[in-house]
């Protein structure tokens, strides 16, 4: 997160602050990942190529969400399971039970791949080589389709959500040119498995974070205490600003008590307790509403 702030108003009353943030939002996929334990279970089955390539499109999606969502490495849990004949792994109770199973809030559920038939171009000769053996190279492409179950415990609607798609794996082939078609295509199954990492990182690019530039305001008094809490929140200390604003409560004015009220609002906005932001945007409407209350009740309900 990161803002600038510019005073907009000056006077012997409240100051309004015109803050500038860029703010997360849920994915292009519209499911909201940020704050929660995440975990993706790949199934195997009794193709090796697919099955390699399964666990290595986990580990890419699972590594992109933990750079974007900053949980660190690991902390997205990748598990495998064995493919089931007649069993529906895209029901609630399904997904359920796995979501259980690891822990998680969120569990996505990658079913097994279908590939299509596969081409084999070339050889060529390769600019440099270690070998005879890798003077050539070839370049195969299979198109595969993908189907992705998602189910969130921290959604009100309970629903599974899938998503589907379908790309082309292209794996490269090396030889000494003189492999015959059967050869070099079985060469370009056994390459498959790495090529499933790229095709992790593609589809979780779809449930990374969105984020915007929005505005949002914060309101003060021209005295010290009142500064000390403005130069905490530029600092992105909001913990910090909002200790100054609860002791600032203690007064009578109730003009001031309500503005504290409302900077506290949006501190407990910007750390993401969006109820509790909520309850605080009560108490200073209660207090003595202020015009840009509205806009503000919006925001929050908005995200909860």
């Amino acid at each position: 997160m990161a803002f600038t702030a510019c005073l907009l108003a000056v006077s012997c009353g409240p100051v309004k602050h015109a803050v500038h943030v860029e703010m997360r939002h849920p994915s292009k996929s519209g499911v909201e990942l940020a704050g929660k334990n995440i975990s993706i279970v790949y199934l195997e089955n009794d193709s090796q190529p697919s099955s390699q390539f399964s666990g290595a499109l986990a580990d890419g999606f699972a590594y992109t969400l933990e750079n974007d969502y900053g949980t660190g490495e690991g902390s997205v849990g990748v598990y495998r399971m064995r493919h089931t004949d007649g069993s529906d792994y895209s029901s609630k109770d399904s997904l359920f039970n796995l979501l259980m199973e690891t822990g998680a809030d969120v569990v996505f559920l990658l079913d097994t791949m279908k590939f299509g038939a596969m081409s084999v171009t070339g050889p060529s000769r390769t600019a440099a080589s270690a070998s005879v053996d890798s003077s050539y190279v070839s370049s195969a492409a299979v198109p595969y389709s993908m189907t992705l179950h998602c189910f969130d415990a921290m959604d009100k609607t309970e629903t599974v959500k899938t998503f589907t798609g379908t790309a082309a794996a292209r794996p490269k082939v090396y030889s000494d040119g003189n492999d015959d078609k059967v050869t070099a295509q079985a060469k370009a199954w056994k390459a498959l498995g790495p090529e499933g990492w790229e095709a992790g990182v593609k589809v979780a690019s779809s449930f990374k974070s969105q984020w915007k530039h929005e505005q949002y305001s914060i309101v003060y008094f021209e005295t010290g205490r009142w500064y000390d809490a403005i130069l905490l929140a530029e600092s992105y200390d909001w913990k910090g600003a909002m200790d100054i604003w609860i002791q600032l409560l203690q007064t009578n004015d109730p003009m001031k008590r309500s503005c504290a009220q409302f900077d506290i609002s949006v501190a407990c906005y910007m750390l993401g307790d969006y109820a509790l932001a909520k309850e605080w945007l009560d108490l200073s409407d209660k207090t003595n509403k202020l015009p840009i209350s509205d806009a503000m009740r919006k925001r929050i309900e908005a995200r909860m």
